[in-house]
């Protein structure tokens, strides 16, 4: 069996037609330039956009002990959502369904490798979220992070990619918190290993700056703030942090949480793995040492996030400052999670697992943009990262599209929707709807899966493995292996309902064949029913 033999090619999804005639205009609560004078008067005018993005940051991590000021700032003057995921948990996958709506199938990132995927792999890359809000009329700032392997697809790493009027992005120093390069509009800037160079310091100066510089324009800005932490470090300063690979606190926060209990919920170095697939199954008990190292590295991580829950109090205060509080939305978010010892993984992410797909979503929208309705303080409804460029759109009253002086006019088809009706309460959303979840790596590494295609639901998780680690070679051999889980009964996936990861063990029950049939349909999906026009003859995604 070929390894890509379940699978679709990766395709990026046009809208077909005019944006008039596809319907996501209403679909995301827009007018374009040719609507109605009359839809444009009664629609609020364009909020900034403060997106924060952390890096590997956990959901258990995101609490008022470890972050008090995003909690008090964002999350008791916003909507949180319970039930965020991510739907391809690893780095640039994740950060390009943020730029694109789209599911990896459609824009092309499946993992961060450089020679298969990475931002080389994104689909249609001139055409994307900061290149749409520049088309709606904003100012466009990226600090930090951004897509892995950029420098690689382009001739000059140091130039900005495609829609930001400001570029404040690392481009080389993969993993480092001091000694990197970044580029400053186009003018490579080294950082050495003085406390003043720590990443997350001059992320936050440089993000106070543009607040400086934008908030006194006409034009609204959407500024993307996108730091490492609490991301695993190549190269440590000496001290608490650097005798293995840890996230780097900021200088001021080395004694922060040095004595933090190691969380050891029953999926912690789980004692029964008789369940789970046959290559999982293999994986050891940690050993002491082993514990040792988890706990070093989630005590390391609590401490880093201290520095950014500080940045994100700087950034805020600093809209405030400018007087553009009512006028600005947050958005927080962490590109995926990271397993601290559950289900005996050490270290990483990838796996269809809570730990890794489960992320933290705050959003605090201004009274005026949520059309005087009042604030809901928290969501339950199934949402994932897919939804936010939508949701960023109908705030931005923008359209995933190229403008027509392009040289080739086209729009994206996206496959989230707008979060607007939760955020608002003034909306229907499927309370049982189904999302899509998806790798792929000829690189198997530590995650000890190559391929595989899952559907989740707020009450089940069922992931079929097609290729998985070939211990004789290191590379990848086919397979079909299984896993369901009931999310409600078993929140710590510690009984897998297809036992032993044998498709034969699974339930045998209409609820079953409707996840198959759901997974079958979402891993060759594109766009909304009743919002888009089909792509392809393809089916829709909800």
């Amino acid at each position: 069996m070929r390894l890509l033999e379940h699978h679709k090619r990766a395709r990026c999804c046009y809208a077909l037609g005019a944006i008039a005639a596809s319907g996501l205009t209403v679909a995301i609560g827009a007018a374009t330039a040719a609507g109605p004078a009359g839809a444009a008067a009664a629609r609020p005018p364009q909020p900034n956009i403060v997106l924060i993005q952390a890096d590997d940051q956990t959901a258990n991590q995101f609490t008022p002990r470890v972050m008090p000021q995003t909690t008090r700032l964002l999350a008791r003057g916003g909507t949180t959502f319970s039930d965020y995921i991510v739907t391809t948990a690893l780095c640039c996958p994740s950060r390009a369904s943020l730029l694109t709506g789209q599911y990896a199938h459609d824009h092309g990132v499946f993992n961060n490798n450089r020679s298969t995927g990475g931002y080389p792999a994104l689909i249609d890359k001139n055409n994307v979220l900061p290149v749409w809000l520049r088309r709606a009329g904003y100012n466009t700032i990226h600090i930090g992070k951004f897509l892995n392997n950029y420098a690689s697809a382009v001739p000059d790493p140091a130039q900005p990619a495609p829609g930001w009027d400001d570029w404040q992005s690392l481009i080389s120093g993969e993993g480092r918190y001091y000694d990197y390069n970044l580029s400053d509009n186009g003018v490579l800037v080294h950082k050495g290993t003085a406390n003043q160079d720590y990443l997350g310091r001059v992320i936050t100066r440089k993000a106070v700056r543009a607040i400086g510089r934008y908030a006194p324009s006409p034009k609204p800005f959407y500024l993307e703030v996108d730091p490492r932490t609490p991301h695993i470090a190549r190269m440590n300063r000496p001290g608490r942090c650097g005798s293995l690979r840890n996230a780097e606190p900021d200088p001021s926060d080395m004694d922060e949480f040095r004595n933090a209990p190691l969380p050891t919920p029953p999926s912690f170095n789980e004692a029964d793995m008789s369940d789970k697939p046959a290559f999982l199954r293999q994986l050891p008990r940690l050993s002491e040492l082993d514990r040792q190292h988890v706990q070093e590295h989630w005590r390391c991580a609590l401490a880093a996030l201290v520095g950014l829950d500080r940045s994100v109090a700087t950034i805020f205060n600093a809209v405030r400052q400018a007087g553009e509080l009512s006028q600005t939305v947050f958005i927080y978010i962490s590109d995926n999670g990271q397993f601290y010892g559950e289900h005996r993984v050490q270290l990483g992410k990838v796996l269809p697992y809570e730990e890794a797909l489960h992320e933290p979503l705050v959003i605090r929208v201004p009274r005026r943009y949520r059309h005087g309705a009042p604030r809901v303080p928290r969501s339950s409804a199934p949402v994932a990262n897919i939804d936010l460029a939508p949701t960023i759109l109908a705030l931005a009253h923008g359209t995933p599209c190229l403008g027509p002086g392009a040289r080739n006019p086209r729009c994206r088809t996206m496959d989230g929707r707008s979060l607007m009706p939760l955020l608002t309460g003034s909306g229907n959303w499927p309370s049982q709807r189904s999302l899509l979840l998806e790798y792929r790596s000829l690189n198997p590494a530590r995650h000890e899966t190559c391929i595989f295609d899952g559907v989740r639901t707020p009450r089940t998780v069922y992931v079929e493995h097609y290729a998985v680690a070939d211990p004789a070679t290191g590379g990848c051999q086919s397979t079909l292996q299984v896993e369901r889980y009931n999310l409600k009964q078993d929140p710590f996936e510690l009984r897998n309902q297809c036992v032993a990861g044998i498709p034969s063990n699974c339930p045998t029950s209409p609820e079953q064949s409707k996840l198959e049939q759901d997974l079958q349909r979402l891993r060759d999906c594109a766009g909304i029913q009743g919002r888009d026009q089909q792509v392809d003859g393809r089916p829709f995604c909800g």
